[in-house]
């Protein structure tokens, strides 16, 4: 039989670029990836606005995965005020709530202020503790004031706009009534001279009858001529008659016309 020689077993050629760059970063990724399923993010307004010594608060929450190494915290806030100076961390009571284990899980945290006054302004943080790492929300930033609105001083053109105004509506009414005192005077004054100057039909004499109408003078006297001629009608016209009684009708119309004119 013949025997073959031995092979020997080659070593393995340098690795793959990609494969190497992996084994490289692959301790690192593990804690990468823990990292990217946490966060601490501030709910509500991101601006709030507050008076001295009253109650704010804002909210944190935070995300983490539901397991040994990372439900058991520490949460607590800061404040960088506006010369850009950091307080101490206070601490507060912030405890998990009951999650599904390996499954991500979000609990809430409120954070309650009293800020004493307005140096207290500032941009407040939370802050999240793990057993190695710790993470700072985006900041929630609270303005405080020492008091509330109040209205500026009045300014000397608004107190002399007052005054003129003011001044304005008293001379009206002084104007109004004085032109009511004026118009009462002429009406009583009208009334007395009433008074003293009665009319026409005042002074003529109670025995006196009154005047008749010029309308009814003519009718009388247009009756009576009628009458007259009638009485006429009866026996015969002579030239005489006839230039009597011209005359007396001539003299009569004068008559007439006279008596309305003085009636007039």
């Amino acid at each position: 039989m013949e025997s073959w020689p031995p092979r020997r077993r080659a070593w393995p050629g340098p690795l793959p670029a990609p494969r190497l760059l992996g084994l490289i970063l692959f301790p690192w990724t593990l804690p990468l990836a823990g990292a990217e399923e946490r966060s601490v993010t501030h709910t509500g307004l991101p601006i709030l606005v507050s008076l001295a010594n009253r109650a704010v608060s804002f909210s944190c929450s935070i995300t983490y995965p539901y397991t040994p190494k990372f439900k058991d915290f520490r949460v607590s806030y800061f404040h960088v005020d506006l010369q850009g100076q950091t307080s101490s961390e206070k601490k507060i009571s912030c405890q998990p709530g009951p999650g599904s284990e390996n499954q991500t899980h979000t609990t809430a945290c409120p954070i309650f202020l009293k800020l004493p006054n307005s140096s207290a302004t500032g941009t407040y943080y939370c802050s999240v503790h793990w057993q190695d790492s710790r993470m700072i929300g985006e900041g929630t930033f609270i303005l405080v004031r020492d008091t509330g609105y109040q209205e500026p001083p009045q300014s000397p053109q608004k107190l002399l706009l007052f005054c003129f105004v003011g001044i304005l509506a008293v001379l009206s009414i002084l104007a109004t009534a004085l032109l009511l005192w004026k118009k009462r005077q002429i009406w009583a004054l009208w009334k007395h001279a009433a008074k003293k100057c009665p009319g026409p039909s005042a002074t003529s004499s109670p025995g006196q009858p009154p005047s008749e109408s010029v309308y009814t003078d003519l009718q009388r006297r247009e009756t009576e001529v009628y009458d007259r001629i009638q009485s006429e009608a009866g026996s015969p016209p002579t030239s005489q008659g006839l230039l009597s009684q011209e005359k007396q009708h001539k003299f009569e119309g004068e008559g007439e016309f006279n008596l309305v004119y003085e009636n007039l």
